[in-house]
């Protein structure tokens, strides 16, 4: 069927046309770090969920009941028959005032409606408009303001008491927003701050919903007076129904086969659960305590206020190579989140591998170590993660690894989910545990544990021992419609793959391919610390050093290039490893580039040319993949080439993500260090680092660069002249990569960075115990809210408040602890020019290029006698530390 759809909340299209060959338009993870409560509050209600909704929520222009088909499958037809008639919403007034007094009515309706289901898949309603509930994870609640639902829904055979002291989203599997009247419905693209605040409300709800029990996919219902509207949120984008009637027997009948479908789905308890994981029981807590799992010691320190029962998860990580080896961890503390809904999702864990079942029998159980665990939504037009690891591993010999973490287990779950629907619509057998045409369905009506009012039912995943690798590897790339005809009715009726979203493909057609996310789960050996929580400063020098390192590794023996430094991705290693040791490492690959083929393990001569990087992930798959792929970076931390307005020609490269070392050294300097430089007006990290106008951004920068111009030391640090003498050391290289003209600028080079760092860790001047200070936000007395100058107008009857919500939604974290931004400018479609004024956005401009960096006397290096002679004044006290023919040693 030929699908099309409006989409309500649109970017101005940009021009597909005359891309091939050009850098991919340039746009960057917005600031993660804000320097005021005013800014992170500004920037979280305008900027955060503006960017979240914009070109994201599409509406279904074919049948309600193609769409339940669709992005609602059930295992079973619903058997019951639909009402004659609207009576059953008789009581229901849609009219401006009555939204709250609705409530009552709404739910005895959606209560009628369920009367002959099952009693264990019945689901049961609570009105909560007077309670808000916390963002899921206790350690990252206090970066979100509460959601406010109106309605929340139980799980299948689950009953909500009448009144709750403190309700939180463990017995919710899905929301209901009201409005008082049609008018309200922000679906119909109307402008004005109450429409985008409508969305923003269902999709914070949304998020939580997602985040709190790890589903792929999860429901909103949206009710404008006796209009009503289902809504299926992914991590992908959002797709809503067409408006249906609650005062008709046809809205009605389709709202009760909806709450058929979602409680009889092919896997799991409902639609949109992620059979791969499970909450934790007693039991599972009782051992990951013990001394089998982390022991007394290690739990105490390491549980310190996790709820685990809540919290914690017991998953499955499969093998890429063969889809039936699996093994079980435990995930028991949530380290770092991106809650950004339409993004990567990126979660990163601490967790241990379950071991009850894969010890060998007659061998000591020994205590499993610690372990980072890391699940992600990439877009598929992106190489998966797990490539770069391989690659890596392929051409970097463990006896000089350095610097990088190496991947244990794991896959593009992705990947997997299609190969097994594939196989399912081919009819044949999947070599996995979890065969889609002989698995048993959890959609029976007859009792079982896996239907339980439990909320711990909702994960049906069980811990069992797996068998030898036999099976083959996946492909790695979806097409973008399945050529295999299925071979019976039933397979016709196969749900999509819910690991790799569907839904624009679903919604817009087969065009919009590029736009999915694939489901990733991996398990990394290194444990660290962020920057921000430095034990002392020779830890944080040497682990930057070492990042440096694996950075240089990366890009010289496996040819792929980070392309996002940031504060975030380099870690303190915690704990010893077994290869040789590091103190830090670069993390996280989402990101990076990649050559087509490695530059090889010979020696790493600088006179040799690299080979040229991939310039576009997967293009022999994707049609204009250049308008969909963003050129990445933590704002803050970018390169100056990258983000000068009048650069407009970029390619990011080495030195650029070199050069971002050394804006990340400065910012956890200036943010937690006695630098002795600070102005209690306005914090020196706040005029240096400015985010979301490049103009501003790059002048700010480039003033830092000229306190070489003013002062004979840019940055002194008391009591601490190794940090100093590496700082402004540094600082000399970046001068001499940015000021002047382009031909006599001298581009940063690995030798030249590792040299001065070599130099000043070699020092015994370093303070001892001199830990990281804790960054505090600046309280600001004078702040105007854009929400309370509208909240008068945006009333509409409804004596409630209605603002958008205060949420971190903006970016990702660049002390590891907000969230990540990830802004798609350039889309290759058009789409509808009507968007809610809000939420209207202007894209940036592309960047402009450097050469890649070299050894000494690589391509465009030169070699100086000192920092002095080339510009900025080096730090010249103590001599240890000065600048000295640096560029080649």
């Amino acid at each position: 069927m030929s699908i099309s759809t409006s989409s309500i909340c649109t970017y101005c299209s940009q021009s597909s046309s005359g891309m091939s060959g050009l850098p991919t338009p340039r746009t960057a993870k917005s600031a993660a770090e804000h320097h005021t409560r005013e800014g992170a509050r500004k920037q979280n209600q305008v900027e955060g969920w503006r960017r979240e909704l914009l070109d994201k929520i599409n509406i279904y222009d074919g049948s309600i009941d193609s769409y339940l088909d669709n992005f609602v499958p059930a295992r079973t037809e619903c058997p019951i028959t639909p009402p004659a008639d609207a009576s059953l919403a008789s009581k229901l007034k849609p009219r401006k005032g009555r939204e709250v007094a609705n409530y009552e009515p709404l739910m005895n309706i959606f209560e009628a409606l369920q009367a002959e289901f099952p009693k264990e898949k019945k689901l049961s309603f609570y009105d909560c408009h007077k309670q808000p509930i916390p963002f899921p994870f206790a350690a990252h609640a206090n970066k979100h303001t509460m959601a406010k639902p109106d309605i929340a829904v139980s799980f299948p055979g689950g009953v909500l008491p009448k009144k709750m002291t403190s309700p939180d989203w463990s017995g919710f599997s899905m929301v209901i927003e009201a409005k008082a009247t049609a008018k309200e419905d922000p679906f119909e693209g109307r402008d004005g701050l109450v429409y985008a605040d409508a969305l923003a409300q269902l999709a914070i709800n949304a998020r939580s919903i997602m985040y709190a029990h790890g589903l792929l996919a999860t429901f909103m219902i949206g009710i404008y007076g006796d209009v009503v509207r289902i809504a299926r949120f992914d991590h992908a984008c959002a797709v809503a129904t067409p408006a249906l009637s609650l005062k008709t027997p046809e809205g009605l009948a389709a709202i009760q086969r909806f709450f058929w479908n979602f409680v009889h789905p092919w896997e799991g308890a409902i639609v949109g659960a992620d059979t791969t994981m499970r909450k934790l029981t007693e039991e599972d807590e009782e051992w990951l305590k013990g001394e089998h799992g982390l022991g007394k010691l290690r739990a105490k320190t390491r549980l310190r206020g996790v709820k685990l029962r809540s919290e914690g998860r017991w998953t499955k990580v499969y093998d890429k190579e063969n889809p039936k080896i699996w093994k079980a961890f435990f995930l028991f503390k949530l380290l770092d989140i991106n809650t950004r809904l339409f993004s990567r999702a990126t979660m990163v864990w601490l967790g241990i591998e379950d071991t009850r079942t894969s010890a060998e029998p007659g061998k000591p159980k020994l205590r499993p170590p610690l372990r980072i665990i890391k699940e992600a939504w990439r877009q598929v037009i992106r190489i998966s993660e797990d490539q770069f690891y391989d690659r890596l591993e392929e051409t970097i010999d463990d006896e000089e690894w350095c610097g990088l973490p190496k991947l244990l287990h794991g896959c593009d779950l992705g990947v997997r989910d299609v190969a097994r629907w594939d196989a399912a619509r081919a009819g044949k057998q999947w070599e996995g545990d979890d065969d889609l045409l002989e698995m048993q369905s959890v959609a029976s009506d007859s009792a079982s544990s896996e239907t339980s009012s439990a909320p711990s039912s909702l994960f049906s995943a069980t811990a069992s021992s797996t068998s030898s690798p036999t099976g083959s590897e996946v492909s790695d790339v979806d097409p973008a419609e399945p050529s295999i005809v299925p071979s019976s009715s039933a397979a016709r009726r196969l749900p999509h793959p819910m690991h790799q979203t569907y839904s624009w493909r679903l919604s817009r057609g087969r065009t919009h391919h590029a736009y999915e996310r694939s489901h990733m789960r991996f398990v990394v050996d290194t444990v660290g610390l962020p920057l921000s929580e430095f034990r002392n400063t020779k830890e944080l020098a040497m682990a930057i050093r070492d990042a440096i390192k694996g950075h240089r590794l990366m890009m010289e023996r496996g040819g792929v290039l980070h392309r996002d430094v940031s504060s975030g991705n380099i870690l303190i290693v915690e704990e010893p490893q077994e290869r040789p040791s590091s103190k830090g490492i670069l993390h996280d690959y989402d990101y990076s580039s990649m050559t087509l083929d490695p530059p090889g393990k010979a020696s790493m001569g600088v006179s040799a040319e690299p080979p040229p990087l991939r310039p576009l992930e997967l293009s022999d798959q994707f049609a204009d993949v250049a308008t969909c792929k963003e050129r990445m970076g933590t704002y803050y931390f970018i390169a100056l080439d990258l983000v000068r307005p009048e650069m407009t020609v970029a390619a990011h490269d080495s030195p650029h993500d070199l050069e971002s070392f050394f804006w990340v050294l400065l910012w956890i300097v200036l943010r937690h260090t006695k630098h002795g430089h600070e102005d209690n007006e306005e914090p020196l990290c706040a005029r240096t680092f400015i985010a979301g106008k490049d103009g501003a951004a790059a002048d700010a920068k480039l003033a830092w660069l000229d306190r070489s111009d003013v002062f004979d030391v840019v940055l002194a640090i008391p009591g601490n002249p190794a940090l100093s003498n590496l700082l402004n050391d540094f600082h000399a290289l970046v001068w001499r990569a940015n000021k002047g003209k382009i031909n006599d600028r001298i581009p940063l080079t690995y030798n030249a960075v590792l040299h001065i760092f070599d130099t000043a860790i070699e020092r015994d001047d370093w303070p001892v115990g001199d830990k990281a200070i804790p960054y505090k936000l600046i309280e600001l007395r004078t702040w105007e809210s854009l929400i309370a100058k509208t909240d008068s107008k945006s009333q509409a009857g409804d004596r409630r408040p209605r603002t958008l919500e205060d949420d971190g939604v903006s970016s990702d974290s660049g002390d590891g602890d907000e969230d990540e931004d990830e802004v798609e400018l350039a889309m290759a479609a058009k789409r509808p020019k009507r968007i809610p004024t809000r939420l209207r956005s202007n894209g940036p401009t592309a960047g402009a290029s450097t050469i890649r960096a070299q050894g000494a006397g690589g391509s465009g290096s030169r070699s100086t006698k000192g920092a002095s002679e080339q510009g900025p004044k080096a730090a010249a006290s103590g001599g240890k530390g000065k600048a000295r023919d640096v560029s080649g040693a």
